[in-house]
């Protein structure tokens, strides 16, 4: 995700797709037409991270990183040393940078974009459109936020002059970008607009340290700290918030339309937990209990799929279990994709479960 817990990173994966072919977990488990018409080359990707974009997926290693698409097919590859690395996807597009060098790639179809922020970069994100907002260091500032529009070149710059901004956040419509910091009371979140110079909403948050932004596909805005969601309007106006109660959490993903999913726990670790839905407003639509170790998380369009250690699981937004694939120790990542399918990702190929 970019950020906290996996930040969005993958999850699901399985042994090598030969392997699992040889073994017969391939054509047991796995939808045949679909497997049959996905194939991706991820030789040398053996111990990468994941990201969703799209119907396809992004990979990044510590040399080097790929946008695949949607049949598996290379759309963008580039070469560049990535210590620390961090990635985030979106709709044919991807991010990638370490956190603190000053390099970030833009990965889309076709070249891939490098930008230089000397500063380094603290956080990016990046929409459907692939615009790009980076919040990076600043001499004589605490930070400035750029937004890039999808062919490298800038569209807006704000500079940041107190608070530590920990993260930003671009819009869905690619006009509002938003800007997270901490304060010695708590946290500030700062929305702006690419054609104005001043911010339009200053959002003091009293008590609360969040350390996370994300723009929901709905436009709404959602901060995470350790102890509670908010949920906001694009204005910044409070819609609601979900506390835990005392609970852990444990990891979360907001790639689905109309819904959030959490995971919390009694401890920091463990196998005991609870799945819980929230809509965009920060009520409660359902909840589950766990009591296996989970390994990830990954939700898009109407779905989520959660992985455990010896089997992944695809839910729908209601929690109703619409498919199961057992035996998977030893799985990478798998990524959900908005057609309700996933991508099933090993150390040498990957395939698609399709509940």
């Amino acid at each position: 995700m970019k950020k906290f817990i996996g930040r969005l990173l993958i999850l699901l994966v399985i042994l090598a797709v030969a392997v699992l072919a040889a073994s017969g977990i391939l054509g047991s488990r796995l939808n045949r037409r679909d497997s049959s018409a996905f194939s991706a080359d991820l030789v040398g990707f053996e111990n990468a991270d994941f990201a969703a974009a799209g119907r396809g997926f992004a990979a990044v290693s510590e040399i080097s990183c790929r946008l695949y698409g949607g049949g598996g097919e290379i759309l963008c590859s580039a070469s560049r040393s990535y210590p620390n690395v961090q990635i985030i996807g979106a709709e044919s597009y991807a991010a990638v940078w370490s956190e603190g060098d000053p390099g970030l790639t833009i990965l889309r179809p076709g070249e891939p974009a490098d930008l230089s922020f000397p500063g380094g970069v603290t956080a990016a994100d990046i929409n459907d459109a692939g615009t790009t907002a980076v919040l990076a260091g600043e001499n004589g500032y605490k930070g400035s936020v750029s937004v890039i529009r999808e062919d490298g070149t800038a569209l807006y710059r704000v500079y940041v002059g107190s608070g530590y901004p920990v993260d930003t956040g671009i819009a869905p419509d690619s006009r509002h970008v938003a800007i997270l910091s901490l304060t010695a009371t708590g946290s500030q979140l700062s929305i702006y607009v690419t054609d104005r110079e001043d911010s339009i909403a200053e959002v003091p948050l009293e008590d609360v340290a969040c350390f996370d932004l994300e723009y929901l596909r709905d436009g709404r805005i959602l901060l995470v700290s350790s102890d509670r969601l908010l949920f906001l309007k694009g204005d910044g106006s409070l819609l609601g918030e979900y506390t835990f109660n005392g609970q852990y959490l444990r990891d979360y993903a907001c790639g689905g339309e109309g819904f959030v999913v959490l995971l919390l726990g009694e401890y920091k670790a463990g196998s005991a937990g609870r799945i819980l839905l929230l809509d965009t407003e920060g009520n409660l639509l359902c909840e589950k209990e766990i009591t296996s170790e989970t390994n990830g998380l990954s939700a898009s369009g109407k779905r989520f799929a959660l992985r455990f250690s010896d089997e992944t699981l695809v839910f729908d937004s209601a929690l109703t279990e619409l498919g199961r694939l057992q035996s998977t120790a030893g799985v990478q990542a798998a990524v959900m994709r908005p057609d309700g399918a996933a991508i099933i990702i090993s150390g040498g190929g990957a395939a698609i479960f399709e509940p």
